[in-house]
């Protein structure tokens, strides 16, 4: 492990730490800036260090054995412009940061006031934050199937569009770990912009990663081969894969769709309209969300046998995760039932046997509205809309409503969650064994160790696994992300 700091007079020292030995050696020492040192900062695991000074020049080094070599910031990106366009009003750097992909670093810079108009600009611009491009910075999978094709090099050089693949493919692979936080603003913000300009790029690199995570194999004829086999595959899938795939299809191949639109093709199914937008993404993203919706549907009657068993016993503890909309879900496996596989029909039974033989935990599957006290009939798991109540003139009245991604129950008046992604809503969390499942496998029931597997630490979607917002009454202060 390296360790580097950052010297009042200017200069980089790196150190190496041996963990086994508990001990820490000093690699090397260079000059890297006039004046202080204000910032560093590693990316790509280690292989580039980043460093700023109050000389207003931010340098990259990059890990060659035991050394540090310098090499250029590249100057050009996918969809902006050169940071010498920039006004050269700035006295010093203050900071740098890497983005989450390592894809983008973004520099924080005060003003020269004397550069700038002093009516205006001097009083409110104190500092900015500047934003540079670094996937082309080098080649981390250093591997012969990462060349593009010759179609793909307009307005780019050959070896940065490589350096770019390799740097998207190890940022989408880093993020396969369920335990690093799904934030992918910069790896979608790069493919949507090479998406612009060179489609076929984007092809390439998508073709690479489904061959590689979904099929565990580089070889296939096409990438509508390769989605044609993906959904074949994704029981054994994990959670974090899934949804992965989720936020690429959603953000990515299908961005001329709003959220909404997908999500109503999903209940009542694709159109021949549809096929003007990337058919085999839209079902791709349909299985994939059917998969998880299934995961989460076990898990629920799984802890729910559990908890009508030790139910005689003990209570459920406060604080620990309890299935919610079971009689819903019963209604979806129904509504389903052609699309459902046995084992999941199978668990279903047992509920329904369980719920014979004891008292349900809940009510059951007759829902109100909350704003007339309607019946609310089960029709899709995303939205619902009450039967109504007839108006002084005579006008049949109905309300739409959203239901729970997670319990599949109208959300109530209570401040909820919401999905920026799949514009989903959220009033009981996912549990937390959702988003760390291996694969769904040949067993019957979900990995769910415990009736009372502990509620997700932080609010994610259980479809997209990003952060939820909270949404709040107009009478408390306005929503703000987790």
């Amino acid at each position: 492990m390296l360790l580097a700091v950052g010297k009042g007079s200017g200069s980089v020292e790196v150190w190496a730490y041996d963990r086994s030995g508990c001990q820490c050696d000093n690699a090397c020492v260079y000059d890297a800036h006039d004046c202080v040192v204000t910032a560093l900062a590693w990316a790509f695991d280690g292989y580039c260090l980043y460093s700023s000074g109050q000389d207003d020049h931010v340098r990259c080094w990059v890990l060659c054995g035991s050394c540090l070599c310098e090499v250029p910031i590249p100057s050009n990106g996918p969809g902006l412009r050169s940071s010498n366009d920039l006004p050269g009003a700035f006295l010093s750097c203050l900071g740098v940061a890497v983005s989450p992909g390592n894809l983008v670093l973004a520099m924080v810079r005060n003003t020269d006031a004397e550069q700038l108009d002093p009516m205006y600009e001097r009083r409110v611009l104190k500092a900015a934050v500047q934003f540079f491009w670094i996937g082309g910075q080098l080649n981390l999978l250093p591997d012969n199937s990462l060349d593009v094709s010759k179609d793909a090099f307009l307005g780019f050089p050959a070896n940065e569009l490589v350096h770019w693949k390799s740097s998207i493919l190890w940022s989408l692979k880093k993020f396969e770990n369920p335990e690093k936080p799904l934030v992918t603003w910069d790896i979608i913000a790069a493919l949507l912009a090479f998406k612009q300009s060179i489609p076929n790029f984007v092809d390439e690199i998508l073709f690479k990663w489904l061959s590689v995570t979904y099929l565990d194999s580089s070889v296939s004829h096409s990438l509508d081969d390769v989605l044609i086999r993906i959904p074949q595959t994704l029981l054994t899938a994990t959670s974090r894969q899934l949804h992965l795939l989720n936020v690429i299809c959603r953000h990515v191949i299908l961005s001329q769709l709003m959220a909404d639109e997908i999500n109503s093709k999903a209940n009542i199914g694709p159109t021949v309209a549809d096929m003007e937008h990337s058919p085999l993404w839209l079902e791709l993203l349909f299985i994939s969300e059917r998969e998880l919706r299934e995961r989460l549907v076990g898990l629920s009657f799984s802890a729910f046998l559990t908890h009508m068993s030790h139910s005689a016993k003990s209570s459920i503890e406060s604080g620990n995760w309890s299935p919610v909309g079971v009689a819903q879900m019963e209604l979806w496996i129904t509504r389903n039932h052609d699309h459902i596989r046995v084992q999941l029909k199978e668990l279903a039974s047992e509920v329904v046997k369980a719920e014979r033989r004891f008292e349900p935990m809940e009510s059951g599957d007759e829902e109100q509205c909350i704003h007339c006290s309607a019946l609310v009939p089960f029709d899709s798991p995303d939205v619902a809309f009450c039967c109504g109540t007839e108006t002084v003139n005579g006008v049949l009245e109905k309300h739409k409503l959203a239901r729970c991604s997670t319990s599949m129950q109208v959300c109530t008046t209570t401040p909820s969650w919401f999905c920026k992604c799949c514009h989903r809503w959220t009033s009981k969390l996912a549990p937390e064994t959702l988003f760390t499942m291996p694969g769904y496998g040949s067993d019957v029931r979900p990995p769910a160790e415990s009736p009372t597997a502990g509620v997700q630490s932080k609010a994610l979607c259980p479809f997209c696994g990003i952060l939820l917002q909270r949404l709040l009454p107009d009478f408390l202060p306005s929503a703000s992300p987790v």
